[in-house]
């Protein structure tokens, strides 16, 4: 298994949209499985359990990479690109009548959850240490308040914040800054707490361009993950 995940990140990922019949007719490629193959990575066959297990270790192999690393606009364009794949993959695989009653449907259906999943927490630019005062709102009739607080981290799509207030994901929040009065809508991406009991939210900018003026932030602020955590 190592050595075909190890493959499949080197070469190129390619669907194969007229391959079911083909691939009926070949076996799996790793070690002694004989099953029937159902998808594959790269040119390689694999059987409906393996696509499933080589999908999940790379995604994840990948995601860690990207953690650890700054901004990499190549690495997120690949791993899009293999995202496409498995989602391709696993759709026609979830539409298949032979695998209705499958325990693996269940499975495909995982996975295309996760590959939607990824697809929202990466990054589309690069995101950068830095303290703006901001004063953050959610604007509702039944639920309406305001706190002040700083960025901890910006992007030209984003920001991250500790918030005091409860907030839900996919909600919608507005963002003043008290350094200029300017204002933007933004969507939060995430909630999560850190181990002092403090919230950590992320959003998405909805309706700005370039609300951080990072085209005139200096060469030396900090990169940071591609991963939206």
């Amino acid at each position: 298994m190592a050595g075909l995940l190890g493959m499949a990140v080197m070469e190129t990922e390619t669907a194969w949209p007229e391959a079911r019949l083909a691939l009926k007719a070949s076996q799996c490629c790793v070690g002694a499985c004989n099953q029937m193959v159902a998808a594959g990575f790269s040119n390689r066959p694999l059987c409906l359990d393996h696509f499933l297990d080589v999908s999940v270790e790379e995604m994840e192999s990948r995601s860690q990479c990207l953690k650890t690393k700054p901004f990499d606009a190549q690495e997120i364009d690949a791993f899009r690109k293999f995202l496409t794949v498995c989602a391709e993959q696993a759709t026609a695989l979830s539409e298949w009548p032979e695998f209705n009653d499958s325990p693996a449907k269940p499975r495909l259906l995982q996975i295309l959850h996760l590959i939607s999943q990824w697809n929202r927490r990466l990054r589309r630019s690069p995101r950068l240490t830095a303290s703006v005062p901001v004063w953050l709102r959610r604007e509702d009739l039944r639920h309406t308040w305001e706190e002040e607080t700083w960025t901890s981290t910006v992007s030209r799509h984003g920001a991250g914040f500790v918030c005091r207030h409860s907030v839900d994901v996919n909600g919608t929040v507005v963002l003043c800054r008290r350094d200029k009065g300017s204002r933007v809508q933004a969507r939060v991406v995430y909630s999560r707490f850190d181990a002092e009991g403090r919230r950590h939210i992320g959003v998405e900018l909805l309706d700005a361009d370039d609300f951080w003026g990072l085209a005139e932030t200096s060469s030396s602020s900090q990169e940071i993950s591609s991963i939206a955590s």
